[in-house]
């Protein structure tokens, strides 16, 4: 299955929309995604990956928004993940990644909450 990737702004925010199946294969576009859209700012991204539409996800491609996650603080920026309950929120417990990254079951969640509140931030959002 196919990795669709879409990236709009909302609030200041970079929102790449990820549809599809996320593997080993597709992994590896994302992470060139997260890349360009940094090598592309001229001041730090703040970047929420909207998994609402990911219909799989292999534990193993998940490494991909951890290496985004790196790239992003390195130069100042931040990733959150949103991601309703389901299938995928479950592999993201599995895989380890909840306890990483900032997670929110919807975008709006994602964008009420402050930068600097988040920022660092390494558990589970509050919902």
């Amino acid at each position: 299955m196919a990795l669709f990737l879409a990236s709009h702004w909302e609030n200041g925010w970079a929102v790449m929309e990820i549809k599809g199946a996320l593997d080993p294969a597709t992994a590896r576009e994302l992470r060139d995604f997260a890349g360009a859209a940094t090598a592309r700012q001229k001041r730090p991204l703040h970047l929420i990956a909207d998994l609402s539409e990911l219909t799989t996800v292999d534990v193993d491609a998940l490494d991909s928004l951890v290496s985004a996650r790196t790239l992003l603080a390195e130069n100042g920026g931040e990733l959150r993940l949103v991601c309703p309950e389901g299938h995928v929120g479950r592999s993201l417990q599995a895989g380890g990644l909840a306890r990483i990254l900032p997670v929110y079951p919807s975008l709006d969640a994602a964008l009420a909450v402050p930068r600097t509140v988040a920022s660092g931030h390494t558990g589970r959002a509050a919902r």
